[in-house]
């Protein structure tokens, strides 16, 4: 029994304790449409009324100017549904393999239903925890249709979302 509780508390602090977040602009992810490249995903660099610069994760150091822009989305990374649901499956896994040694509980039977529906019990509660959390994960949307004075005032709202915005700060 006191595997089980071990089993279960590590498990909850695993899905509900956060990393420290040192640079905050790490946790954000931006996505970038526009005319000239393919959509473009990464780290948010610098951003200013003249364009967008993104680090896509490859090494490549990518500028984008306003005119170009077609949309940016902004999405804090973070458990997602498929994150969810590996965990949960995993830990009812784990949960459910302790059916298997108490050896005085029952056939081989009822041993195999306990970890089966452990296992599905799991992967059901980390698969809604992944689409909470994928829900609640703040958004942001502009949409820019390549107007330049639109951008020139909108993007003072992604601003404290780029790498830029903390180093260059006194």
């Amino acid at each position: 029994m006191k595997i089980f509780f071990l089993s279960l508390c590590f498990f909850a602090c695993n899905l509900f304790l956060s990393e420290a977040k040192a640079q905050e602009f790490i946790n954000y992810q931006v996505k970038v449409v526009s005319d000239s490249l393919p959509v473009v995903k990464g780290t948010l660099e610098k951003i200013s009324p003249e364009g967008v610069a993104v680090n896509d994760g490859y090494g490549n150091y990518i500028m984008l100017r306003s005119k170009n822009i077609i949309s940016i989305r902004l999405k804090k990374k973070g458990i997602n549904t498929g994150k969810g649901f590996l965990i949960g499956t995993l830990a009812g896994a784990a949960i459910g393999s302790l059916a298997f040694t108490d050896n005085n509980n029952g056939s081989g039977d009822e041993q195999l239903i306990a970890f089966l529906a452990a296992t599905t019990l799991g992967a059901a509660v980390g698969t809604t925890y992944g689409l909470i959390a994928e829900l609640k994960a703040k958004r942001m949307f502009l949409k820019i249709n390549k107007d330049e004075k639109l951008f020139a005032t909108e993007y003072k709202k992604l601003e404290i979302y780029s790498k830029a915005y903390y180093i260059d700060r006194p």
